[in-house]
């Protein structure tokens, strides 16, 4: 930062200051300037940088391709015993149709399809041996499961980020910015905020669940803020992990509210049935709506009962580059 100095504090005469007042000038000068240095606030991410939001872009979708490469091959390695199978049965049904072939042709179609027949018996018998038992398939679907949950947090952090950084631009920096400077401190500190209302909310509903869905509608909006402003961060598997107890709880609320009002509409059609069929299907509309809600909120109490951490980790410890993303 640059500051024009006024003759003010600068000795003054006829003539060219001595040698003795000049070095005095400048140092004062010096300590001024090192002052209102010490004094200005880092601008950007490292002392005066911008964030380049359209390399930030470029990063996310590269992160995203390499996200869904690395989930494919995963399944791929899953569903390999299930193709085997498959190939098992088709080699068989071949080689019923080959020696059906074989029984009624012409002797020398007939020798070609015995061949044939030769061929598929031993293919499928080697199919066989690499096939798996059911036990091994239900696994590998286990695995195909695994595969698709273990890159899903990633990919649709990414794909958030995204969508800020191309719809709000330096809203994106801002979050950026945070996150390279204070780590998950912002972060830690929403997940206070957001868990203690969601115990209030909670609380507030044992006693009166009338204006339910109306504060689940508030705690929506401070839900999608609160990822909005951290999406950055929410990069990091790390800050992932300790966002999850917190946003899960507030995500069950919600559902739990939807549900009631669900219910809440099964029960007018229960009673405005215009006959004993509707009656009975909106009587059954209603008790799954309460079940689900009651599971939602036994999911949000348990929740609820973790403790969110508000210790800030090393600075660039949650960083994007720094974690979570390729």
């Amino acid at each position: 930062m640059r500051r024009t100095m006024g003759p003010a504090g600068l000795p003054t005469g006829v003539g060219a200051p001595s040698i003795g007042a000049s070095t005095m000038a400048s140092s004062w000068l010096s300590a001024v300037l090192a002052v209102v240095l010490l004094a200005t606030p880092p601008v950007g991410p490292a002392w005066g940088e911008s964030v380049d939001v359209a390399g930030e872009i470029t990063r996310l979708r590269s992160g995203l391709a390499a996200n869904a490469a690395q989930q494919q091959h995963c399944l791929a390695g899953a569903t390999q015993p299930v193709w085997t199978a498959s190939l098992a049965a088709d080699l068989k049904a071949l080689q019923a149709r080959a020696n059906q072939a074989a029984a009624g042709g012409a002797s020398a179609e007939a020798q070609r399809w015995r061949e044939l027949a030769r061929k598929a018996e031993a293919l499928e018998g080697q199919a066989a041996v690499n096939a798996r038992t059911g036990a091994e398939l239900f696994q590998s679907q286990q695995i195909g499961l695994d595969c698709l949950e273990r890159f899903a947090g990633e990919r649709e952090a990414l794909r958030a980020s995204l969508e800020v950084a191309v719809a709000d631009p330096a809203g994106y920096g801002d979050s950026l910015r945070e996150v390279r400077e204070h780590g998950t401190t912002r972060l830690g500190q929403d997940l206070v905020r957001l868990q203690e209302r969601s115990r209030t909310l909670s609380a507030q509903w044992k006693l009166a669940q009338g204006d339910a869905l109306a504060g689940a509608q508030s705690l929506k909006a401070e839900l999608d803020d609160l990822r909005r402003r951290n999406t950055a961060s929410l990069e990091s598997e790390a800050a992932r992990v300790l966002a999850d107890p917190a946003l899960r709880a507030a995500e069950a609320l919600v559902a739990t509210a939807q549900a009631w009002e669900r219910e809440r509409v099964a029960a007018a059609r229960v009673e405005g049935a215009p006959d004993e069929a509707e009656r009975r299907k909106a009587s059954t509309d209603r008790a799954e709506s309460a079940r689900q809600a009651r599971n939602y909120w036994a999911v949000a109490e348990r929740l609820l009962g973790q403790r969110v951490s508000n210790a800030a980790p090393t600075l660039g410890t949650a960083s994007p580059g720094a974690g979570g993303t390729p």
